[in-house]
């Protein structure tokens, strides 16, 4: 399991989504850095239908619901 421990201001731009740093940690204890995506900008697809993606869900299949 993975928890969030902080974000960083700073954003890139990638196709149809904004990406911001985001620090980290694993059942460790350990910290790291990750690209998590802070905001979609262009339309998302999902099984080949247009899809509005949450960003955050309490479950994958609230995440990967139409």
């Amino acid at each position: 399991m993975i928890h969030f421990a902080e974000t960083h201001s700073k954003k890139i731009f990638t196709t149809g989504a904004f990406l911001q740093p985001m620090k980290v940690k694993d059942v460790n204890g350990n910290d790291f850095w990750i690209w998590a995506v802070e905001t979609f900008e262009d339309s998302s697809y999902y099984d080949g239908n247009e899809y509005n993606p949450l960003i955050v869900a309490g479950s994958l299949e609230e995440l990967l619901s139409p």
